[in-house]
């Protein structure tokens, strides 16, 4: 969270879904520690609905368990001036969903055990180049060479998202699919003519 918190900007909106005890607000700390804000202060708004904190840039968290569409959300200030001069956090955001906007960062937390929570990130283009912009070089997920999907080091198909996806790439090279533009000599290095690299 305090690593995501640091690469936010006013606009942002990051939704979070998960069941309860999941470790939402908790994430929501993390985010707003990478402001600058004190995490003391950060609660969960479930009664209050909505909290506004004053960092290196400003946060809005919403709780949105207890809304129910458009006119709940306009109740509480959410508007588009709000969403644009802030960084605004939704917990339950699956309650508002017609109201987020659809460029948001979406993360699901799901509650593993006691201690493990893991999280799921949806990404559109633009997250998905900040996010990676976030990792060190070497952590950096890359795309498969199937699907497209983002791989990350640690998958043991690496760079294939998984089995399906590594399988269907040796049948493209058992059908031909593969051609090398020129025949292959000595002095090649056969590793840079397979990922198009020569």
């Amino acid at each position: 969270g305090e690593a995501l918190g640091r690469h936010l900007r006013c606009g942002d909106v990051v939704a979070l879904s998960g069941t309860l005890g999941a470790g939402k607000t908790q994430l929501v700390r993390g985010i707003a520690k990478g402001l600058g804000i004190d995490t003391r202060q950060v609660t969960s708004p479930t009664y209050v609905l909505m909290q506004e904190y004053d960092g290196n840039l400003p946060l809005v968290h919403v709780d949105a368990y207890r809304l129910e569409g458009l006119s709940d959300v306009e109740s509480i200030g959410w508007n588009a001036e709000l969403l644009g001069s802030s960084v605004t956090i939704v917990e339950w955001a699956e309650r508002i969903a017609d109201e987020i906007p659809a460029d948001c960062l979406t993360i699901t937390l799901e509650h593993i055990d006691d201690e493990t929570r893991q999280l799921n990130f949806t990404l559109n283009d633009r997250w998905r180049a900040r996010l990676c912009d976030m990792l060190p070089t070497g952590q950096r997920p890359t795309p498969c060479p199937t699907c497209q999907n983002s791989v990350g080091i640690d998958v043991a198909t690496y760079p294939f998202c998984n089995d399906k996806c590594k399988m269907a790439d040796l049948n493209r090279w058992f059908n031909g699919e593969y051609r090398l533009s020129r025949p292959v000599t000595e002095d090649d290095d056969l590793g840079e003519l397979i990922d198009g690299s020569n």
